[in-house]
């Protein structure tokens, strides 16, 4: 059992439901780019990814920089289409009041990202977020995880990744932190293939994971 001091979050289907902002923008970019959109299900099965490999994955072709520019164009004009799940900020507000650092630690562009995080009214309940521009190798390369942790002044043993995808899982994997699967988010119940530590199907269950003793807040396995 260790002591935890700090969470770090994923974005898109974790702190965020952005379903609609993702799937809508992937399918508005096949539209003007000309090309036959893929089902929901193939978009949900690349979501977590840095786009340009969303991209790629999805139309078989490596140069996909109009698809992107599509892509993030329609998600800056449509950001209301991006709202917190109902127990993202009270949870995030106990986290505060308890004394747990917490960092958003995302493969989506900062600009867009942090304008959905800010319009939900969660940043200042964030200690830290570092986005996909931040970073030169993605989850599940553990470099955004560790700059994070860096900034923070935590542990892997200290820190437990939160996420929804197989990049967060692996990704924490990597990093030496402990791993939460969210369930609810895009990849659902995909995500016991990947061993997560704990798993949750809302985020409030953070709480039940960690509980506070006298000075620390621990862990259970």
């Amino acid at each position: 059992m260790n002591t935890v001091t700090t969470i770090l979050f994923d974005v898109d289907g974790t702190l965020l439901d952005t379903t609609e902002l993702i799937f809508q923008a992937l399918e508005n970019s096949f539209s003007v780019n000309s090309k036959v959109a893929p089902t929901r299900s193939q978009f949900r099965a690349v979501v977590g990814k840095p786009l340009t490999e969303c991209y790629q994955i999805l139309t078989g072709e490596d140069e996909v920089e109009a698809f992107c520019i599509t892509h993030h164009e329609f998600q800056l004009k449509n950001l209301h289409l991006s709202k917190p799940y109902d127990n993202t900020f009270p949870t995030l507000k106990k986290l505060k009041t308890l004394g747990i650092k917490t960092a958003a630690v995302t493969s989506r562009k900062k600009k867009s990202t942090s304008l959905t995080l800010e319009q939900a009214g969660i940043t200042p309940f964030l200690d830290f977020s570092i986005f996909s521009d931040d970073v030169t190798h993605h989850k599940p390369d553990p470099e955004a995880l560790n700059k994070a942790m860096n900034f923070l002044g935590s542990t892997p043993e200290e820190t437990i990744m939160v996420g929804d995808s197989e990049a967060d899982i692996l990704g924490g994997r990597n990093a030496g932190t402990k791993t939460v699967g969210a369930l609810y988010g895009f990849h659902g119940e995909k995500l016991h293939d990947y061993h997560p530590d704990f798993t949750i199907h809302d985020i409030r269950q953070i709480l039940d994971i960690i509980t506070p003793s006298s000075s620390a807040i621990n862990i259970h396995n």
